[in-house]
């Protein structure tokens, strides 16, 4: 059914609202519109005058800029001071923060008072080589770069997918330190065999840290392990060495270049940061004390623990075992237990022969120690007064000719 459009009304009907209205009414309708009906209560509204608009016209033009409350100024102020209460609550509790390592701290520095670390080095000294335990490693002695250097054969680094499974590297490990840590012999840069079997390491165990501790004239032709400048790549059997990344130190700090590994016919690479240590000599400790710490702590820290670190060093068992000494003892002292040094290197040395291999590699572990303490609790003057009487006695076990001593420089 269709719906039909109303009518237009005409507008000359009654109720056109434009139809002249009387008077009376006119003013009826006057009243009720300013006094409004009874029933509901309208307030009246006010018109300002003439002299009161010219005058606020006045206030106005000269009043141009927008004032702010009382309460707001108040307002902003104090979130400011409360801003500064919070800052200064801050730096309090930084000062009165404690050190997880410093009562452990305060029993080791009180201990090497009375050390003597001679004695405590010739005892390591005495531990003998079990022979019977290197069958594996004198199959092998082609691939060894020293014959004083040997590996066990039941905790050795086992290469994968290669001609031969030997590499000299040892599996470390120490009771209650977390990270899993490779101690390798770098390889012998002219056998592209052994090139391959050290990447094909690293490849397998799927490492992202990987620490080498040469001196470049122990190196020798270090591009014949890994490209030195970004974009170059090594090819080893069949095995890809790609260098994407390289960051040269001036300083004493560790050079970085960050390499990926990709075997032939394999589409998934492993991507590899190499910090190269070349202010280290052999037989001696590092030319810096915030190298080692900074690579120790970072070691420590165990940010990957499904993957091994690596640590090698030409014969690979002196210095990077002695880097693996200082991760433990940071490793302990931030537990809150007392770092036992000679104990620790024990440790290691009964799985890797030779681990710490120098009288000064194992007074630099006490020195380096000393420095990370010294900066922790820099406001206990007992034990700055106790480390400034060690080191000074210390400087005098070995002569200047063997070891260099550690500057404080960062």
């Amino acid at each position: 059914m269709a719906i039909k459009p109303q009518a237009k009304k005409s507008p000359n009907t009654k109720t056109n609202n434009n139809k002249r209205r009387e008077p009376d009414q006119r003013v009826s309708e006057e009243k009720t519109a300013i006094n409004g009906p009874k029933s509901k209560a309208m307030p009246a509204k006010k018109f300002a005058s003439k002299i009161s608009i010219s005058t606020d016209k006045k206030k106005s033009s000269t009043e141009l800029k927008p004032k702010k409350s009382h309460s707001t100024m108040k307002t902003a102020y104090e979130s400011d001071t409360f801003e500064e209460k919070n800052k200064d609550k801050e730096k309090e509790k930084k000062k009165k923060e404690k050190w997880s390592g410093e009562e452990a701290a305060g029993k080791f520095v009180k201990s090497i008072e009375s050390v003597n670390l001679k004695e405590e080095y010739d005892e390591i000294q005495k531990m003998s080589v079990q022979a019977e335990r290197c069958k594996i490693w004198q199959a092998h002695s082609s691939r060894n770069r020293n014959p004083d250097y040997k590996c066990y054969d039941d905790n050795r680094v086992i290469v994968q997918m290669c001609k031969s499974d030997y590499i000299n590297g040892t599996k470390i490990n120490v009771p209650n330190f977390a990270p899993l840590v490779y101690l390798l012999q770098l390889p012998k840069m002219e056998t592209a065999d052994a090139v391959e079997e050290f990447w094909r390491v690293i490849f397998h165990e799927q490492c992202q840290s990987l620490h080498i501790i040469a001196r470049p004239d122990e190196m020798q032709s270090p591009e014949k392990l890994f490209a030195q400048e970004p974009g170059g790549y090594l090819y080893a059997n069949g095995f890809f060495i790609n260098t994407r990344k390289v960051e040269k130190k001036d300083t004493a700090k560790a050079d970085l270049y960050v390499v990926e590994l990709l075997p032939e016919g394999c589409s998934n690479s492993v991507m590899c940061s190499v910090y190269v240590h070349t202010h280290w000599r052999q037989f001696a400790g590092p030319d810096r004390f915030s190298p080692p710490l900074k690579a120790a702590q970072q070691i420590a820290k165990n940010e990957n623990p499904n993957s091994p670190t690596i640590i090698a060093s030409t014969n690979g068992a002196g210095r990077n075992a002695a880097l693996l000494s200082l991760a433990v003892i940071i490793d302990q002292l931030a537990k809150g237990k007392e770092p036992k040094i000679q104990d620790i290197v024990r440790t290691i040395r009964e799985q890797r022969p030779q681990s710490v291999d120098s009288f000064p590699q194992y007074l630099n572990l006490y020195l380096t120690t000393n420095h990370l303490i010294k900066s922790k609790v820099p406001g206990n003057d007992d034990i700055q007064k106790k480390l400034k009487h060690f080191n000074e006695k210390a400087a005098h076990f070995v002569p200047s000719s063997t070891m260099k001593q550690p500057t404080e420089e960062s």
